[in-house]
């Protein structure tokens, strides 16, 4: 490096759904993001440390819903829960986005845009067994006496959508 130039380094974690309170993993998944982007910094790089929560989905819907409550009081809910985690556990995070949040909405129709223009984006119809609580289509080989081996006792659905 000359001049004194910093290489930049970004870390991320997942963004996990807020459709409940948050859970050791996403804690250890924090602390270890932030144990790695505290060595970075230390080392003398430029660090991004980014984090978030996603808050759309069939299983925000579904916990609205059982709660009683509007979608977006509920991911705001819980969305503080996760950010307190940033206090709570110490975490030197640099952004906390919010899928939910006007500047994610207008990022993501941005890349939408592009890709359209690039010819990236067609439609199609899928048919697939589908688990809600991975909120992911499966083949039958991952499956383990007909049942998502991660929600044992939820019968995968067939779903057909174009998309």
């Amino acid at each position: 490096m000359t001049r004194k130039e910093k290489k930049s380094f970004y870390i991320t974690t997942t963004i996990p759904y807020v459709n409940a309170e948050p859970h050791i993993g996403f804690a250890l998944e924090l602390v270890q993001a932030d144990v790695i982007a505290r060595y970075q910094r230390l080392a003398g790089r430029e660090v991004f440390f980014s984090t978030g929560t996603d808050e759309h989905g069939q299983k925000i819907w579904e916990g609205s819903q059982k709660e009683g409550k509007n979608v977006q009081d509920y991911v705001d809910h819980y969305a503080q829960k996760f950010l307190e985690l940033k206090d709570l556990l110490n975490i030197s995070n640099d952004n906390f986005i919010r899928t939910t949040n006007p500047n994610h909405l207008e990022a993501t129709q941005e890349f939408w845009r592009i890709c359209d223009k690039k010819g990236d984006i067609y439609k199609k119809k899928y048919k697939g067994l589908y688990c809600v609580g991975c909120e992911k289509f499966l083949i039958e080989r991952d499956l383990v006496g007909g049942k998502c081996p991660l929600h044992p006792t939820k019968e995968p659905e067939t779903v057909e959508e174009e998309n």
